[in-house]
């Protein structure tokens, strides 16, 4: 089970490819493997042309997401307007500082907009500072741990902003209650989740030549836009995607590949 990302994109070239170490040992021996399993098509497509590229070996690679809805969850009342929320582990490579950032440029051109943060971790102080030094604390409010279950769909828009995401878990969970979604355009959760301008934005980004700032500034002209003329039925759209992982879909994948296996 491929459940990271595959590869350094730094140290590959046209020539040679520089497997993640975990998975460096299984790839090499690839013709003894009966099948891998990614958690996402899009790491599915590049793994598969990875091998026909780097390596003679051509094996069986199925995707099969890690987690599963057990049903879609429909608000039985109007969401709140102008409502943001995350539930991310607050660690750094979330950057949550940077949606607080974020939220807090849209502001001004958004006067009802709020945030809401579930969850916590060592980046909590950071976050914390964020909102202090810009006088946000009335629209951008820490929540900690809570039952999400029946917390996202009292909400319009969820955010992200990992730089890397193997699949994304609290993603699905956000598309299953219907929000819009925007992040960055990187591998491997977002695009997964994210139909940019059906139901949200896939922010591009490229830290080698972008400051924080203009990452933050583009950032808040996606939450601007889609709140002031944004896509026209995201939370259908999001409806939609979420369908192709109910329980029931993700067992038939299993019983699938077992079957597969077994009559080889």
């Amino acid at each position: 089970m491929v459940h990271a990302e595959h590869f350094s994109a730094h140290s590959t070239d046209g020539t040679h490819i520089l497997w993640n170490n975990y998975y460096e040992y299984q790839f090499e021996n690839a013709k003894y493997i009966d099948f891998f399993i990614t958690a996402t098509d899009l790491q599915n497509k590049i793994l598969t042309q990875q091998f026909e590229i780097y390596t003679d070996d051509s094996p069986r690679i199925r995707t099969i997401p890690v987690g599963s809805l057990k049903m879609l969850n429909n608000p039985q009342e109007s969401r709140k307007p102008y409502s943001i929320m995350i539930a991310s582990r607050l660690v750094n490579e979330k950057h949550v500082d940077w949606i607080a950032l974020a939220v807090i440029k849209s502001k001004q051109r958004l006067p009802q907009l709020n945030f809401d943060i579930y969850s916590d971790g060592p980046e909590q102080e950071r976050i914390e500072r964020v909102i202090k030094e810009h006088q946000a604390e009335d629209y951008i409010h820490l929540k900690g741990y809570v039952n999400l279950q029946n917390i996202y769909k009292k909400y319009e828009l969820f955010m992200t902003a990992s730089q890397s995401e193997g699949f994304g878990l609290t993603l699905k969970e956000a598309i299953g209650s219907g929000l819009g979604m925007i992040g960055f355009n990187v591998n491997y959760g977002s695009p997964t989740f994210i139909r940019h301008n059906q139901n949200g934005y896939l922010v591009p980004i490229d830290l080698d030549n972008q400051s924080i700032e203009e990452v933050t500034t583009e950032m808040a002209e996606k939450i601007v836009r889609y709140f002031e003329e944004g896509p026209k039925q995201p939370h259908e759209v999001s409806y939609e995607i979420a369908e192709s992982f109910i329980t029931p879909r993700i067992v038939d994948k299993w019983k699938q590949l077992i079957e597969e296996v077994l009559h080889d």
